[in-house]
This record gives C-alpha cells, sequence and structure tokens, in this order.
C-alpha cells in the first residue's frame, strides 16, 4: 500500500518487481484489498501546493447524538476533505481552503455542524521533512513557482479524478489527443508537482487498528527532530507525522498496527521521551471522504465560459 500511495500509478510489473513476487501475486493482492474496502480508489487533482490552498485539520470531541447525519452536515460544505470518527465522538475534519481568510468562516461552520464547542485548529506545515513522499491530504513542499496548467493539462487531471490509475490509452482517448502527448505531459506535471495523486486506504477493513497519536512537546523542542526520532524508532508499514505551522508543540502521528502489544509499547515509549510532555492514543473506526472544490476546479478551468475561467482565477487559486 505504501508504494502504490506513493505512485498510484506505477505498473503491476513495477510493483512486483520492487516487492520481489510476481506480476500476478500482484494483481490478485490488489483485487482483494480492493474487494476487501482497505484500497477505496486512486484519486487525482491540482495540487494544493500548485493552488497555494490551504490544508488544514479541526479536531474536538462532537456532542452530536448521530455521527451519520453529523458527517452529512460537514460534507455540505465544499471545503471540507475528510473526516474521521474516533472513540468518544472525538472528530477529526481535514479542510482545504483556497486561502486562509476563509478559515474563520470554517471553522464556525465545523464548529456548527459537528457541534463541536471547544476545536483544536491546526494549520498543516508542508515543509517538515517529515515524510516528503507521503502526500496525505496536500501535504508536500511548496515549491517557487509552477508551469501554468495549460487547457489540455486540465482536461487530462479532469480524466484522472475518479480513476488516476486510467490507462494511457483511455485518457488519450477522452482529451482527444495521442497517447505519446498524454504521456509527456503527465510526466511534465508530475515532475513540476502541479499533478497530485493519491490513493486513500481504510487499513481497518483489512484488520489493521486506525490510530491518532497526539503527542504533547515541552516548550522548545524541535518538533523535527523529535517526529524523526520517533518514526525511526517505531516502524510500521503505513504511518505518517504531520506537524502544524500555528501548533509548534503537537505532533500528530498516525498509523496502523494489528498488534496491541506493539502499540501499548509505541504508547509506553513515546511517553519516556525525555522532550514529550503528554500523549493521548485515539481509535479511529469510520472515514468519509468528500468532493471538494479543488476536485471540481480542471472542469470550471476548462469550460467555454471565459467569465467561468477568470472568476477562478481572480479567487487566487493559481497564485505562484
Amino acid at each position: 500500500m505504501i508504494l502504490i500511495g506513493a505512485e498510484p500509478r506505477m505498473h503491476f510489473l513495477e510493483l512486483a518487481k520492487r516487492l520481489g513476487i510476481s506480476r500476478q501475486a500482484v494483481h490478485h493482492r490488489m483485487k482483494v484489498l480492493t474487494e476487501i474496502g482497505v484500497i477505496k480508489a486512486a484519486i487525482a487533482g491540482i495540487s494544493i501546493s500548485y493552488l497555494n490552498a490551504v490544508p488544514m485539520a479541526i479536531s474536538g470531541r462532537s456532542r452530536t447524538a448521530s455521527i451519520e447525519e453529523t458527517l452529512d452536515r460537514l460534507g455540505e460544505s465544499e471545503l471540507t476533505r475528510r473526516v474521521v470518527v474516533a472513540g468518544g465522538n472525538y472528530l477529526y475534519v481535514v479542510g482545504f481552503l483556497r486561502n486562509i481568510s476563509e478559515l474563520d468562516s470554517y471553522v464556525e461552520f465545523v464548529k456548527r455542524a459537528a457541534e463541536m464547542p471547544e476545536p483544536t485548529v491546526g494549520i498543516y506545515c508542508l515543509d517538515d521533512a517529515l515524510m516528503p513522499s507521503y502526500l496525505v491530504d496536500g501535504g508536500g513542499k511548496r515549491k517557487q513557482s509552477y508551469k501554468e496548467l495549460s487547457p489540455l493539462d486540465l482536461k487530462i487531471i479532469g480524466s484522472l479524478r475518479d480513476d488516476a490509475r486510467r490507462p494511457i490509452a483511455q485518457i488519450a482517448g477522452m482529451v482527444g489527443v495521442s497517447a505519446k502527448t498524454v504521456r509527456r505531459h503527465l510526466e511534465d506535471m508530475i515532475s513540476d508537482g502541479s499533478l497530485e495523486m493519491s490513493v486513500p486506504v481504510d487499513g481497518a477493513s483489512g484488520g489493521d487498528l486506525f490510530l491518532i497519536m497526539h503527542v504533547n512537546l515541552r516548550d522548545g523542542a524541535d518538533k523535527r527532530e523529535v517526529g524523526r526520532r520517533l518514526l525511526s524508532k517505531h516502524y510500521f508499514q503505513d504511518q505518517y507525522i504531520r506537524t502544524h505551522s500555528n501548533l509548534p508543540s503537537l505532533l500528530m502521528w498516525v498509523f496502523w498496527s494489528g498488534k496491541v502489544p506493539e502499540i501499548r509499547k509505541v504508547l509506553r515509549e513515546t511517553g519516556e521521551d525525555e522532550d514529550v510532555l503528554s500523549v493521548m492514543l485515539n481509535f479511529a473506526y469510520l472515514e468519509r471522504i468528500y468532493t471538494t472544490w479543488r476536485d471540481k476546479l480542471p472542469d470550471v478551468l476548462t469550460r467555454p465560459s471565459e467569465k467561468a475561467r477568470s472568476d477562478s482565477l481572480r479567487s487566487g487559486l493559481r497564485r505562484h
């Protein structure tokens, strides 16, 4: 899952070589993981970094009586990307803001929709270098400038929105150009970082526990150093640490494990770290992913209406 998550378009033959198994075995395993719901889909969109958008998260305990109704309400905002439900009605709401000016109104929306009176609001730090190849919820270092996406680039991204593994020949047929042209544009966008692809997974469907650890650091601790230390000391096949530009003393460590003794060990040893003040471990059991303004953007920008295109650009979606 890590390999396909890092490179969603990786061919099964390359996966087989890296894993040291046959192509048939890879195909079978991917089919099983998809059928049982571990791998949801391979999706694509214009990268958050290219758009200069702001990925962020709002977390806290919800007073709602119905989680399903709350999830529906949270999805009414085009800024909501993902919601994770954990024990004790604790919610993690991930949002994609067009710009920071949308922060206050979105926080108020989440507080009302989720009945979350005391939320913790974190702005994702995109360049902490902790997981440079693990792009989760818009992560990844932002460049100073990007090549401007052409109308053809936008059409190609639109064709990949619901299936980032769509074959080159099929994309070519959808956008009306040669396979060679599609391949060149794809390679350029991937290299430049303007195209973002991901494979949402649900490890719990495969039997693993989905765990979120809040690691609170002492004042003055180097969060990057502590994060690297934790990741090197405790290895999980699927894990990442999220830091926040406005919360310098908090690490959010997400990992999957099916071994309770291992989880207890990590909890104990993390709490014993000299730079750690406290640790809270939460077990997540439900997740929902939503379509955002970012996902609709390729269609908006390629419409015949020049007004729609100019309005989107004036909104500050592409500031380099």
